[in-house]
């Protein structure tokens, strides 16, 4: 089996390119890149869903049919969608990796794809039941969703021989809840050129002279860190600007005059255009406060600032802090607001004198390339095969 290309199946709980979609899709086009068949099955989460096939870099996706009734269920926990998933036609193969632990993906595992995969394994990259944004909706939908979420991760480390995570916290989670092999596997970036500064600024519309601070994601809870320090470093007259992407328009609700005059808002970009905004700005701000929830996530941002040759100003928080430890072009900066703020000044004057650490980009692709990180994969696959 080590000598032949591996019939790779992920199940998935919905077609979405946002969220972790990163995750499963770049470790797929890897695995393509290297010989490997990677079939991706989901459903179209979409308000007219239509059973297709798409081939997305090299990788084929199978989208089922969603129920109705999404504005009650929503996709990934749907109970109709979830049980026709048990009867579509899933292709024999050699690996299926599970994505989350959702309703929709673990019924086609349990009683379809185990009969059809000599090798299950199972991806978790959240700890989801400690997200408070789930915890603050007060409807049934989220209920639905909070508490299937749950019922999965206690549940499906219990049965699942082989695990991948993306942090040392849901590594020991999943032994502690069972699982018997476990690898942690990181999120990463492809190489690619990175745009010039002047080039990026004009295509986004940012000044061309200005020093700027930047926040990309959607994922924006300690935004407001964020804010206060750059309002506080304004007042003490720095001369900065702030870059900000991902988030809806009302992180900017009750924002003063004084941040708003100088914060560019480009709404949602697209990933290519992410590429832009990373090269445009000259330090990366990755706010994280010390929960449960952030300690077991390894944010996509984090690989995507440093793949422009990026500082980044990163809390001590989580599997980012690792990585933070060995690379001096990660400013450190404590786990509460009020570290954050000390820290952003300081930095903020370190960028003002040129005195930053340059990233060195070699030694981050060595870590964190999407290349290695699925060669990472094929390893631990045909480990898995070999026993």
């Amino acid at each position: 089996m080590s000598n032949s290309p591996l019939k790779i199946a992920y199940i998935t709980g919905d077609c979405s390119t946002l969220g972790t979609y990163f995750r499963w899709h770049n470790i797929a086009m890897g695995l393509v890149s290297m010989g490997h068949a990677v079939h991706v099955y989901c459903v179209d989460n979409s308000d007219a869903p239509v059973a297709r096939q798409e081939n997305r870099d090299g990788v084929i996706y199978h989208i089922s049919k969603s129920a109705k009734g999404k504005s009650l269920f929503g996709t990934i926990n749907h109970p109709v969608t979830s049980l026709n998933r048990i009867f579509d036609d899933f292709q024999q193969c050699d690996i299926v990796h599970v994505f989350q632990p959702f309703l929709s993906v673990y019924l086609p595992w349990k009683f379809n794809f185990r009969k059809k995969a000599r090798i299950t394994f199972f991806d978790w990259d959240d700890l989801w039941v400690d997200a408070e944004r789930d915890r603050e909706k007060k409807n049934f939908k989220a209920g639905w969703d909070y508490k299937l979420k749950g019922y999965f991760e206690r549940k499906i480390p219990s049965i699942s021989k082989h695990m991948t995570v993306c942090s040392k916290l849901l590594k020991t989670l999943a032994i502690e809840r069972g699982a018997k092999q476990v690898d942690i596997v990181p999120n990463g970036f492809w190489e690619y050129d990175v745009p010039a500064k002047a080039v990026a600024r004009e295509k986004l519309g940012l000044q061309k002279d200005a020093v700027y601070v930047g926040f990309m994601g959607r994922t924006g809870f300690e935004l407001h860190w964020a804010f206060k320090a750059f309002e506080i470093s304004l007042s003490k007259g720095a001369n900065i600007r702030f870059a900000l992407c991902g988030p809806t328009a009302d992180i900017m609700d009750g924002l003063s005059d004084q941040v708003k005059n100088n914060l560019d808002y480009l709404g949602s970009l697209t990933p290519a255009d992410t590429r832009y905004f990373a090269a445009a700005i000259d330090l990366g701000l990755l706010p994280l406060m010390k929960t449960d929830f952030n300690e077991s996530r390894f944010p996509i941002k984090f690989a995507e600032y440093l793949a422009a040759n990026l500082p980044v100003l990163c809390s001590e928080v989580g599997e980012v802090n690792e990585y933070g430890k060995k690379y001096p072009w990660v400013i450190k900066a404590g786990v509460s607001e009020e570290d954050w703020i000390k820290h952003f000044e300081s930095t903020v004057q370190l960028l003002a004198e040129g005195k930053l650490v340059p990233v060195n980009r070699e030694v981050v692709l060595n870590d964190l390339s999407w290349e290695g990180i699925s060669k990472q994969v094929e390893r631990i696959y045909l480990e898995a095969a070999e026993v």
